[in-house]
């Protein structure tokens, strides 16, 4: 013996719990249901607190530059390219910073982060740089008085 199908979804009267209300109706037994405080500017019944006075805050894009100047500062240190990269990374995070001053953007520690790291590696350059010219030609005149030993 097969079993008599179920209700359908649409059908309106439930046969083993009876007919039922319709949502947001009086629940059995007569006890009133308090909907959701009204306030005025509300959008919508059952909204239980009022609309934002504020509106969202504006929203700034990203911009890549001050990401550049950051990620070229950084690989002048971790590539040993100083002048290479460090110069790169100081014009990129000033034209970042611009970027930032004219509303553009909002990533302005990343910029300075870029900027600082790039003056460091230039002036770590310039140090390597005057010490390679100081002591190159004293090591050349070293190794030159270094007699054969053949």
């Amino acid at each position: 013996m097969t079993q008599p199908p179920g209700p359908g979804p649409y059908d309106p009267v439930d046969p083993q719990r009876g007919p039922q209300e319709p949502y947001g109706s009086q629940a059995p037994g007569g006890a009133p249901q308090y909907p959701g405080q009204q306030y005025p500017g509300q959008q919508y019944p059952g909204q239980q607190y009022p609309a934002g006075a504020y509106g969202a805050p504006p929203y700034y894009p990203k911009n890549s530059l001050a990401v550049w100047s950051l990620v070229l500062g950084i690989a002048s240190f971790v590539l040993s390219c100083g002048f290479f990269t460090g110069i790169p990374a100081v014009i990129v995070g000033n034209a970042a910073k611009r970027a930032v001053a004219e509303g553009q953007a909002d990533n302005d520690g990343m910029a300075t982060a870029g900027i600082i790291l790039g003056w460091v590696a230039i002036g770590l350059s310039v140090v390597g740089l005057i010490l390679l010219l100081l002591f190159l030609p004293a090591f050349l005149v070293w190794v030159g008085s270094i007699p054969d030993q053949y």
